[in-house]
């Protein structure tokens, strides 16, 4: 019972003397904050362009992305079927296979 009051009392106590929430650097983060919204909106800033060269970088390199994430599926269902075997195990396998193969071709295109 006394251990249980010690430790409530504590819980009470305690968060006003620690020092996470203390508001000490309150005023450098709103300046700071202020400073970064202010430097979002200045007027007459270029749009970025793209070329056509960027996009067709971006595309490859989301599907080479895509393809490590198949590879990975597929290696995952390979690893459950053979540890679940029978019937549903090698439909997993196979399944698994045509995934990370895809995956493969994915990533090398």
């Amino acid at each position: 019972m006394r251990l249980a009051v010690a430790v409530f009392l504590l819980l009470i106590a305690a968060p006003p003397l620690a020092v996470a929430q203390t508001s000490q650097f309150d005023g450098e983060i709103r300046a700071a904050a202020a400073l970064q919204l202010a430097a979002r909106s200045v007027p007459g800033s270029p749009a970025p362009s793209y070329l056509a060269a960027d996009a067709l970088a971006l595309r490859r390199r989301s599907q080479k992305q895509t393809g490590v994430t198949l590879m990975l599926i597929g290696g995952g269902a390979v690893l459950v079927g053979a540890l679940a075997g029978g019937s549903g195990g090698t439909v997993l396998i196979v399944g698994g296979v045509v995934c990370a193969g895809y995956g493969f071709y994915l990533y090398t295109e």
